[in-house]
């Protein structure tokens, strides 16, 4: 993975105001059906990086997970207007790491893509969506699934072709 633009400056750099105030028009679209388990405050910023009206961010959340102290993060770039968002879109998601690797991954993740770096090239070690069957619907604010011929026959190989047919 490529080393973290130098620019970024650490989230814990915006006055609390401003980041809770963000986070509160967010938190409902990244944690979704999320929402019941987990609480605002145990989202953290990860990532906060404005050029001009659009907002790159990163938060991560408590992961479900068998090890403790793991966290996910979503990435994802939004305009903020007066009650919400002009745009809003979700560019990748981590897998789980542990709390105090969890930040470096995203923004080193995010300076690679910046720099044109495609995002499957770290689907291996780093990025859970999107994959080859899966994107972000920027209408809808929301991951679909790709159902078609590859995804069907990767099914089929998986489950045998006895349960398809």
């Amino acid at each position: 993975m490529s080393e973290a633009d130098p620019s970024f400056s650490p989230p814990e750099n915006i006055p609390e105001t401003i980041r809770d105030s963000v986070m509160r028009r967010l938190y409902p679209l990244i944690a979704g059906a999320h929402s019941a388990k987990d609480s605002i405050e145990s989202y953290r910023w990860e990532l906060w990086k404005q050029e001009r009206e659009t907002l790159y961010f990163g938060i991560s959340r408590p992961a479900r997970s068998i090890y403790p102290g793991r966290r996910e993060a979503v990435v994802g770039r939004c305009m903020l207007r007066d009650t919400g968002f002009s745009y809003y879109e979700e560019l990748f998601w981590t897998y789980r790491f542990p709390k105090d690797t969890v930040r470096a991954v995203v923004k080193g993740v995010f300076s690679a893509w910046r720099k044109g770096v495609p995002l499957d090239s770290f689907q291996e070690k780093y990025v859970s969506f999107p994959d080859p069957y899966t994107f972000y619907d920027v209408s809808q604010r929301q991951w679909r699934r790709i159902m078609g011929k590859d995804t069907l026959g990767s099914i089929r190989d998986l489950l045998g072709k006895e349960h398809l047919n």
